[in-house]
């Protein structure tokens, strides 16, 4: 009969759509310290994932080469992300036909918006690891390129239309090759974005960022300009003197936590002709277990320390991105829906018994509630969830570095040499103990 053809081969589309995940195994390999077993594994897992989750995997390649140091690996799999995403994007318009008769999973996975600007902001501190400034100040340009499009092609309307951390970054890129004019405008606005867009994130503005505004405000002469922007008790000309010529700088960045995970809910909605299943997805955001930490520098003579502060909420920011394009996930869901409706209610109308003609709607509407509604649950699981930083200006000279975070004491970071007028980058991934801890100088 047409109708049981017709429910073979949606349970063939709805089966088809499933995937390997081994975002598991790799998480053990790398929370036990075993690198060589995590780029095995994914070396190995391209197949796994699955024809329309190779956008995951490039990202969960470049993440693992990049937690065990591969930094050349890594930036190959960002930029065939990114090539990848770019390109899915761009079709996404044609492809979104197919989806109409199963769902989402059907598709090619294009990427959330804040994944693909992730994956800009990832590949510029992998460049920071690699000791390449330059082209981490590209990535941090390309990001502010591509939220700007996003924006203007969703009308406004998302609450991410700028990146405040990345801006920050950009403006420690261009102190250190002393363009100072471009380091205040990117303070500032770093600033602005914090203190306007970063509220609906709960992210405070950071006080480091408000020091490095102010210094570069006095550099550039511009201290009218942040009025308003930074207390009046921090505008103070005779305290934002030059650093002394014996003085670099200690940059910390570090992740916590993991993204946040996408779940289906589903409403079902009765109709004349049965009920109808709307499927959409919701973040679920695990918080990290390490939400504080403080840096130590100790030197010959001298002992720093600082804070880490919060610096980028990416659960909240995914969370946020998504509830911004709940109405058009929606619209096409209901627009799948009807449909659905259409194409069930012309099925059973191939019979003429009116008896069967409800048996066979309400077996489809069945069939199609428990196996072909879906959610696009799919993520990018290797994300970090939050990133914390912190910076000290020091003076020349040699130091350990010990990080007290997690409940503990970490001490395993190379010896740091800080030289006058350099920047060194500390990293450390919170979430494995395997983390290398790469220092790169500026």
């Amino acid at each position: 009969m047409p109708y049981l053809l017709s429910i073979v081969m949606i349970c063939l589309i709805a089966s088809g759509c499933a995937g390997g995940n081994v975002f598991s195994r790799l998480d053990r390999n790398l929370a036990s310290g075993d690198c060589p077993a995590a780029i095995a594994l994914i070396d190995e897992s391209g197949g796994a994932y699955g024809g329309n989750n190779r956008l995951l995997y490039l990202l969960d390649a470049a993440m693992v080469h990049m937690q065990c140091g591969n930094l050349d690996a890594a930036q190959s799999n960002f930029r065939s992300a990114e090539d990848l995403a770019e390109r899915l994007w761009t079709e996404s318009i044609s492809r979104n036909a197919l989806s109409v008769i199963a769902n989402d999973m059907v598709l090619a996975y294009a990427g959330e918006d804040f994944e693909r600007v992730m994956i800009h902001l990832m590949s510029a501190i992998g460049y920071l690891q690699a000791d390449q400034p330059d082209e981490a100040l590209v990535e941090a340009r390309r990001l502010d390129t591509l939220l700007a499009v996003f924006n203007d092609r969703y009308e406004k309307k998302n609450v991410y239309k700028e990146d405040a951390f990345a801006r920050y970054l950009s403006g420690i890129l261009h102190e250190a090759d002393g363009s100072w004019d471009e380091a205040f405008i990117d303070y500032r606005r770093a600033v602005e974005v914090y203190r306007e867009d970063y509220r609906a994130y709960g992210t405070a503005l950071p006080e480091k960022l408000v020091a490095d505004l102010v210094r570069a405000a006095s550099a550039v002469d511009r201290m009218a300009d942040i009025e308003g922007l930074v207390s009046a008790d921090r505008i103070d000309p005779s305290g934002c003197t030059d650093e002394p010529s014996d003085q670099g700088s200690v940059v910390f960045i570090t992740f916590a936590g993991y993204a946040p995970q996408k779940v289906q809910d589903m409403v079902v909605i009765p109709t004349p002709h049965g009920p109808v299943g709307v499927a959409f997805p919701r973040m679920v955001v695990a918080p990290p277990r390490c939400r504080s930490g403080r840096l130590s520098l100790f030197g010959e003579a001298d002992f720093f320390e600082a804070d880490l502060e919060l610096v980028e909420d990416i659960n909240r920011i995914a969370v946020k991105n998504l509830e911004d394009r709940k109405g058009r996930i929606l619209a096409k869901a209901i627009a799948r829906a009807v449909a659905k409706q259409v194409a069930i209610h012309s099925i059973a109308r191939s019979s003429d018994n009116r008896n069967d003609q409800r048996t066979i709607e309400a077996i489809l509407n069945l069939v199609n509630i428990l196996l072909v509604e879906r959610a696009d649950t799919r993520s990018w699981q290797t994300l970090p969830g939050r990133i914390y930083m912190t910076r000290m200006h020091v003076p020349a000279g040699e130091y350990t570095v010990e990080l007290e975070a997690c409940g503990g004491t970490w001490t395993d970071f190379a010896p740091l040499s800080v030289e006058p007028g350099s920047i060194r980058y500390l990293f450390r991934d919170l979430r494995y103990p395997v983390s290398a801890s790469i220092e790169t100088k500026q």
